[in-house]
């Protein structure tokens, strides 16, 4: 993991509207917290019901939208380091040090309190449907089973990811959102649209009279 957080920040000729890209490590394929971690991803980031979108997208009015990616591929399908990356794009009139405070408060009530049955419930229940229609079709699940055995030497794996999911306990959810889940472990990239990041600077000589 990182010692200490990593800050870029960027210039987009072409964004309408700033936004984020905040990644943190992943722990190691096979460990016992890969799972808990995937399942506290899903939990923050995927989808309308998640953690974020209703905190901040919904409640705080911070972001306009959320999504997540765990590398380049799905939490199952990756080899050495990887990352769990929320993108976020936010109201120009916010910034991106409010955004990820309110995510860090977020984050820290999971880390205390992990999370209710109910909602971890919804969690394994959304993740579970996503697991078994992304094997419907005859390509995808033939793709998925190849990585599989290429990764894990066992195509057998697709079998066992359910139960992995179900197993999930929140206690689980706290230990990994505090473990890995910190500033310390996160690189944010915030990206703005290049007349934003003009406008300060072309302000600065009229500060000055």
């Amino acid at each position: 993991m990182n010692t200490a957080e990593k800050r870029v920040q960027q210039s987009d000729a072409l964004a309408q509207v700033p936004a984020i890209a905040a990644a943190w490590k992943m722990p190691d394929r096979g460990s016992k917290d890969q799972v808990p971690m995937a399942v506290l991803g899903t939990m923050l980031a995927d989808g309308d019901a998640s953690v974020f979108y209703q905190s901040l997208v919904k409640g705080k009015e911070l972001a306009l939208n959320m999504d997540v990616l765990f590398g380049l591929t799905s939490p199952w399908e990756y080899d050495g380091p990887t990352l769990f990356t929320v993108f976020a794009l936010y109201k120009p009139d916010s910034s991106a040090d409010a955004l990820l405070a309110a995510m860090d408060a977020d984050i820290a009530k999971i880390a205390a309190n992990g999370v209710d049955e109910a909602t971890l419930k919804r969690v394994k229940t959304q993740m579970l449907a996503d697991w078994y229609n992304g094997l419907e079709g005859f390509l995808a699940r033939a793709d998925t089973l190849a990585k599989l055995q290429t990764l894990w030497g066992d195509a057998a794996v697709a079998n066992k990811i359910p139960g992995w999911i179900e197993a999930v306990t929140s206690d689980d959810i706290k230990r990994v959102a505090a473990t890995y889940l910190t500033k310390a472990n996160r690189t944010v990239i915030d990206r703005k649209p290049a007349a934003m990041m003009a406008a300060p600077a072309a302000a600065a000589p009229a500060a000055k009279n």
